[in-house]
């Protein structure tokens, strides 16, 4: 190469004849600074050389609107793998990854994923956010603000981190409206409702006995005529976990997760008091067991005395289950268990089993075993119970957090405020 001529950041090459620039920059995946030769314009005039300092422009602009080297190869799909595997999954609970990757893998990769990381524009992220609301669900269906405002979150956070590891220079997550908030309406079961579905989820505990004894019956008469007894399935002690999981949800308020990772070294049958200590979590990897989020999540609930009750009935038959089976019993010493001792499935325990029993008692539709939840609480704040207490029962964080959740039944409370009140300062105007 012939001696170059130029200002130091761009030069004239005599042997290639043509102008070339060189860019300064910071390697994204080292962190190094680096320099990039870039080839210009073959005019040596001081046009040419104007046109060749601004391919250097350009190649710069594009490192600072994201398309830095090697990135105009990474798609916002490539990003959104690479973030949830290295940043999100080592540092957060099993379940609260199932909803990152939940949240940007269904619904924002499908529609966005092959875009490449640095082209990523305002306007794709609001017809994408709009077409969630409207039509993002199954059958078409628009998903909730709240699931919407999720995967905003999670996606703002997902490119803030690309903006930290030099990939992108501006998060065009901030430049989209925030989503609105719809409270979704919060399903309850009356009382009446709430002491039917217990009344219909303990007579499938009778039927289950009644079909267990015939079919034992049954194969002790093969037995007596081959030799040969076939253990019965004893399918009752499943119904019997599914009769006690209701009972504690509405009589305790809390909730799946808690009620199925329920040990019986958490519970006191005799004083009647639960202790949370941790929660089932089911994941695509298995299920685990996690401690409360928040300190006020780790709680202790009084139980009614006929709950208690029914607690130490079942008890007493899961010891007799137990020893029948011995060695084929898990260890696992769970309240809600299968048929040997185990993890009860909720994904089985809410279709064959739940469900069935909300269709007996015309609950209303798309009611969840979570709605037990809001039962319990409405119920005891229906009752007068000062919402504090139960804000502890529910384990929330604040009571403001209560009050919030349950503003629909404050006007109901008011009502009967002024029931309490009528005539009590008028009495003796009234002779």
């Amino acid at each position: 190469m012939g001696r170059a001529k130029g200002d130091g950041t761009i030069s004239w090459d005599e042997q290639r004849n043509c102008w070339f620039v060189r860019v300064t920059y910071k390697d994204p995946k080292t962190g190094e600074t680096k320099r990039k030769k870039l080839k210009g314009s073959k005019d040596n005039t001081p046009k040419g050389k104007s046109v060749t300092l601004r391919i250097g422009q350009n190649w710069l602009e594009q490192i600072q609107t994201g398309m830095l080297p090697d990135a105009d190869k990474m798609t916002l799909g490539d990003w959104i793998d690479t973030w949830l595997k290295e940043y999100i999954k080592p540092n957060v609970r099993i379940k609260s990854y199932d909803k990152y990757e939940g949240c940007l893998v269904q619904y924002v990769k499908p529609k966005l994923g092959n875009i490449v990381l640095g082209k990523i524009r305002e306007v794709h992220l609001t017809a994408l956010f709009n077409e969630l609301l409207t039509s993002g669900g199954k059958k078409q269906i628009g998903l909730s603000s709240s699931t919407v405002r999720a995967t905003r979150r999670y996606l703002s956070m997902c490119l803030e981190q690309a903006i930290k590891s030099d990939l992108l220079q501006k998060n065009p997550v901030k430049q989209t409206k925030p989503i609105k908030l719809v409270k979704a309406e919060i399903q309850t079961l009356t009382e009446g409702q709430a002491d039917s579905l217990t009344a219909a989820a303990f007579a499938a505990v009778q039927k289950a006995d009644q079909d267990y004894a015939l079919r034992a019956a049954k194969a002790a008469e093969k037995a007596a005529q081959t030799g040969k007894y076939t253990q019965v399935s004893m399918a009752n002690i499943v119904h019997y976990s599914a009769y006690m999981a209701i009972l504690l949800g509405l009589g305790t308020g809390m909730r799946l997760g808690e009620i199925f990772g329920l040990s019986w070294d958490a519970v006191d049958v005799e004083k009647g008091i639960v202790y949370v200590k941790r929660a089932l979590v089911t994941s695509r990897p298995g299920v685990n067991f996690e401690e409360p989020k928040t300190k006020a999540s780790r709680r202790q609930i009084p139980l009614s005395s006929d709950i208690a009750s029914e607690l130490r009935k079942y008890k007493a038959l899961q010891e007799w289950r137990k020893n029948l089976l011995g060695d084929q019993w898990s260890e696992l010493n769970l309240v809600i268990t299968n048929e040997f001792g185990g993890v009860f499935n909720t994904s089985n325990f809410t279709s064959r089993y739940f469900k069935p029993l909300l269709l007996q008692i015309s609950a209303p539709k798309g009611f969840k075993f979570h709605d037990l939840r809001h039962t319990h609480a409405t119920l005891l704040l229906l009752k007068g119970i000062p919402v504090k207490v139960v804000s502890e029962r529910l384990g929330h964080s604040t009571v403001a957090m209560t009050q919030d959740t349950y503003a629909h039944v404050l006007p109901e409370m008011q009502e009967e405020a002024v029931k309490v009140l009528e005539g009590m300062f008028t009495k003796e105007l009234k002779k």
